[in-house]
C-alpha cells in the first residue's frame, strides 16, 4: 500500500512543470548573496559584544546602595569575517574583571572611568578586533561599608471607600526595613516612605506591594513592603461608661451626677464585639470645678484608635465635692 502511495506522489510530481526563467532567477539571487556575503566580510564593521562585570577582591563590609550593572557593552570594529564570527559562531561568553583597588572610592561613590574600563577589556582583547569604546562609558555607584540602620516605613497614599464602608487602618509588612547608606547621607535617613499613590471607591480590604521611595545613593533591605489597607462596613454602638475625676486634692473627694455617660460611636463590625468601657476614659477637672459654675465640662481622656463619630452625652454633668474621712 506504500508503494501505491509513493508512485502517486511522484506521478504528481512529473506534472509540475517549473518555469525556466524563474529557476535562472534563483540561481542569479543565490549567486548575488553569496557575493554579497563574501563581499561584507571583507569590510570593515562594527560589532557590540555584551561583557560580564566582575570586581575582583571586593571587601566583605561593601555593600552597592544604588545598581551596579552586570553587563558592559564593548564596541570593536573589524573585518566583517571576524564579527561574524566573534557575534554569531564562536558560543562564548565574554568577561570583564576589574580589581577592585584600580576603582576610584571617594565620598562612599566607586567611579570607573572609561580608561579602567579599557585596560579591562585589553587584558584578553578578542584576535583581529579593534577595541573602540563600552556601553556606558562611566560607572558610578554609591556604596556603604556595611553601615546600616533599621527605620520605620510611613504609608504615604490617599484612600476613599464607597458610602457604608470606613477605612479601619493600614497594616504595613515589615513596619520597618534596613537602611544601608554612604556616611554623608546616612545620618539624615530617619524614615522612609512608600510610594505615592491613590486608591478611590473600595469596598473591601486592599493587598498590595508598594515600592519604597529612598534617597539617591541609599538602598533600603527590602526594597517593598505588603501592604494592607483594611475596609469594613461601620455600625453603631453604644456604651455606659464611668466617669472619673482628676486633679482632687487628697482631702477631698468629687461625686459627678450621673456616675455613667452614654457614648456612642461607629465601628467596624470586626472590631464590634471587642470595644468595651474599659477602652475609654471619661473625666471632669476639679480646677474647673472650683471656679464656682455647679457643671463640669466631660473630657475623652482616651478612646480607640479605629472608631468615628465619637458622641458623649451629656457633655456637661452636675458634680458636689466632699471633705475626705481618710
Amino acid at each position: 500500500m506504500l508503494t501505491d502511495f509513493t508512485k502517486v506522489i511522484f506521478r504528481r510530481l512529473r506534472l509540475v512543470k517549473i518555469d525556466r526563467d524563474f529557476l535562472v532567477f534563483l540561481i542569479f539571487l543565490a549567486v548575488s548573496v553569496i557575493f554579497w556575503f563574501m563581499q561584507s566580510i571583507q569590510e570593515t564593521t562594527e560589532v557590540s559584544l555584551p561583557y560580564r562585570l566582575k570586581i575582583e577582591d571586593l571587601p566583605k563590609d561593601v555593600v552597592y546602595t544604588s545598581n551596579m550593572p552586570s553587563e558592559i557593552n564593548v564596541t570593536y570594529t573589524s573585518k566583517g569575517w571576524n564579527a561574524f564570527y566573534y557575534k554569531f559562531l564562536l558560543n562564548d561568553s565574554y568577561e570583564m574583571s576589574i580589581p577592585f583597588k584600580e576603582i576610584n572610592q571617594k565620598s562612599g561613590k566607586i567611579v570607573i572611568d572609561a580608561n579602567v574600563l579599557k585596560r579591562a577589556v585589553m587584558k584578553n582583547k578578542l584576535q583581529g578586533m579593534t577595541f573602540k569604546g563600552t556601553t556606558p562609558s562611566k560607572i558610578e555607584v554609591y556604596y556603604s561599608n556595611g553601615q546600616h540602620k533599621r527605620v520605620p516605613v510611613i504609608f504615604n497614599g490617599r484612600i476613599s471607600t464607597t458610602a457604608g464602608r470606613y477605612l479601619c487602618g493600614t497594616l504595613l509588612h515589615p513596619d520597618s526595613v534596613d537602611i544601608y547608606a554612604p556616611k554623608h547621607i546616612y545620618g539624615s535617613i530617619n524614615k522612609v516612605k512608600t510610594e505615592n499613590f491613590t486608591f478611590n471607591e473600595l469596598e473591601d480590604t486592599l493587598h498590595t506591594r508598594l515600592a519604597l521611595l529612598v534617597p539617591r545613593g541609599a538602598k533600603a533591605i527590602p526594597d517593598s513592603i505588603d501592604a494592607e489597607i483594611c475596609v469594613d462596613i461601620f455600625t453603631d454602638k453604644t456604651l455606659q461608661v464611668p466617669i472619673y475625676s482628676e486633679n482632687v486634692p487628697h482631702n477631698k473627694i468629687m461625686r459627678t451626677f450621673p456616675l455613667k455617660a452614654t457614648v456612642t460611636f461607629l465601628v467596624s463590625a470586626t472590631l464590634y464585639e471587642s470595644i468595651t468601657p474599659s477602652d475609654f476614659l471619661l473625666v471632669v477637672d476639679y480646677n474647673e470645678a472650683t471656679a464656682g459654675s455647679k457643671r463640669c465640662k466631660l473630657y475623652i481622656r482616651q478612646q480607640p484608635e479605629h472608631i468615628r463619630h465619637l458622641r458623649v452625652l451629656p457633655e456637661n454633668v452636675e458634680y458636689v465635692i466632699e471633705q475626705s474621712t481618710e
